[in-house]
């Protein structure tokens, strides 16, 4: 990782300087805050959008691909809302990783559902359904991705827009996982059009918003 230049270095200290300090247990209070409201409002608009619908799907299809989906959101939970060891935040080449890998893993799993359940796979899905279900993914993930911005906002100096990029990437994680538990298709080309391509969405509101909102002012 390429080390910070010395102006840049002054500019983070001083950032630090003019900024009321807080202590440890008033940041971890203000952030559980924050991160409880969301979640509380997350859940809230899933049920409000329907909530759990099993449809014919059994339910170990519905366990494998909503598992793998939980799986994915609290790996880059982890790694892209933790700032780590370094007051910096995650390595560069860490965030384009996951930024760039969750995506296929998720799209693996849809396919992986769709060999392992092929009776529950060859169900037609109309374009409507595609949108509709593509838009609800994009709506759900937006209330995940600005709990995740709002504690970071202003703390990353180095990469905003990765950082940005790679909160997006987790918000689609989490968003992707609701998907499988709200839609009853499991269509391997439907669950790749309307579960995991919003995540690339939210990845790129993601990357515009770290650029307003995550750099260092």
């Amino acid at each position: 990782m390429t080390m910070p230049s010395n102006e840049l270095r002054e500019r983070v200290f001083a950032a630090a300087k003019e900024t009321p300090s807080l202590t440890r247990s008033q940041l971890q209070t203000r952030i559980f805050a924050i991160v409880a409201i969301g979640a509380v409002a997350t859940t809230a608009l899933f049920f409000a959008m329907g909530g759990f619908v099993r449809g014919t799907r059994p339910l170990e299809l519905v366990c494998f691909t909503a598992g793998f989906g939980l799986f994915s959101a609290i790996v880059l939970t982890r790694l892209a809302a933790d700032r780590g060891k370094s007051m910096l935040g995650r390595p560069r080449s860490w965030l384009i990783t996951a930024c760039v890998v969750a995506a296929p893993i998720l799209a693996i799993v849809a396919f992986a559902a769709a060999h392992l359940w092929p009776e529950n796979a060859s169900e037609p899905v109309t374009e409507q359904v595609h949108i509709r279900c593509a838009l609800a993914t994009i709506v759900q993930g937006a209330l995940p991705l600005v709990v995740l911005l709002v504690p970071k906002r202003g703390s990353d100096p180095v990469h905003p827009v990765i950082t940005g990029a790679a909160l997006g990437m987790t918000a689609g994680a989490w968003t992707a996982m609701m998907a499988y538990l709200r839609c009853p298709h499991a269509a391997a080309g439907h669950c790749i059009i309307a579960h995991v391509v919003p995540t690339l969405v939210l990845t790129a509101l993601g990357a515009l918003l770290g650029r307003v909102l995550l750099r260092l002012r």
